[in-house]
């Protein structure tokens, strides 16, 4: 019988079997991209790391090229580097059940609600990395809140085309600086006002297409780059105030969001769990509870110059 001495993941028969393969992330790439505003924007680069505080180099410089004249001497000139920091969060939630219900439910509960798990941990990722919810400004646990780049343009009250206007006024910024806007996020209910618009004073695209006799969905880009839809914007239609951030545009090659730990899925029966100052024995109460936990982190290099933000203020 063996008996490998020591205990290694490097050998199959000796522990080996017990590391599983890296499957790369299935539950980030696949689960939350098509629910993140965030994550499903081109350029956005995606890392695993290993400990709880990442440093990264970004290239900021740029040489300086003139004319020479023959025999004459030429232009010395350098670059500049600049080091980001990422730290990484925990973010958890806890689901609780009770046997009863796993064992006589018709579906697994446990299974049916993974995907709305999933989606909450989208909509904590845009919401950190945007520094915003529904209801406005918040305290993100990230290093970067791209609502806060001071590169803004304001969106007019009237007009149809007024969001197209705005995010090409925001890409002219970004551009400006010697970026390439990637992607575009805008609220909710943006899509409302794309699929409302009219021809006579929308420029951007036509909502009702005369030879099919139907009204069309609206692009999923516009000025060919890709837009991403959030809740954790405010809205399009709200009264204008201030502070009121309703898109971004950005290169999202110069932001990082850099996984730890991928989401990860725990059981217990055994455990007491304190919701909102109430026990719950899940031994004595025959419960169960789910903890699904990961930790993350996010930044974005150049913030001003890489990001406009449409705001809604006057």
């Amino acid at each position: 019988m063996p008996n490998a001495i020591p205990m290694l993941e490097g050998t199959a028969a000796s522990g080996g079997f017990l590391v599983p393969d890296n499957f790369n992330g299935l539950v980030f790439e696949r689960g939350l991209n098509r629910q993140s505003a965030v994550l499903g924007m081109p350029g956005l680069r995606v890392r695993r790391v290993g400990g709880k505080r990442e440093k990264f180099t970004e290239y900021v410089g740029r040489p300086t090229v003139a004319t020479v004249a023959e025999a004459g001497p030429k232009l010395a000139t350098g670059a500049e580097y600049a080091e980001v920091t990422l730290d990484i969060v925990k973010a958890a939630t806890i689901v609780m059940y009770t046997q009863e219900l796993i064992e006589d439910a018709q579906d697994d509960p446990t299974v049916l609600i993974n995907q709305d798990v999933r989606a909450a941990f989208a909509d904590y990722i845009d919401s950190n990395a945007l520094g915003r919810n529904a209801a406005g400004t918040i305290v993100s646990s990230f290093n970067s809140e791209l609502s806060e780049t001071s590169q803004t343009v304001e969106l007019a009250n009237t007009g149809g085309d007024r969001v197209a206007v705005a995010v090409s006024a925001a890409m002219a910024l970004v551009e400006g600086n010697g970026y390439t806007p990637t992607g575009i996020i805008l609220a909710h209910d943006a899509r409302q006002h794309f699929r409302d618009a009219r021809m006579t004073t929308e420029t951007t695209q036509q909502v009702y297409s005369a030879s099919e006799g139907q009204f069309v969905q609206p692009t999923p880009t516009l000025y060919n780059l890709p837009v991403g839809y959030t809740t954790n914007l405010q809205t399009i239609a709200g009264a204008a105030a201030a502070g009121r951030v309703v898109g971004i545009v950005g290169d999202f090659s110069q932001a990082l969001l850099a996984i730890r730990n991928d989401i990860r899925i725990k059981f217990s029966d055994q455990a007491t769990v304190d919701v909102s100052a109430v026990l719950h024995h899940l031994w004595q109460q025959n419960k169960v509870a789910s903890l699904w936990e990961t930790r993350l982190g996010f930044v974005a290099h150049d913030l001003n110059r890489a990001f406009a933000a449409i705001i809604n203020a006057v």
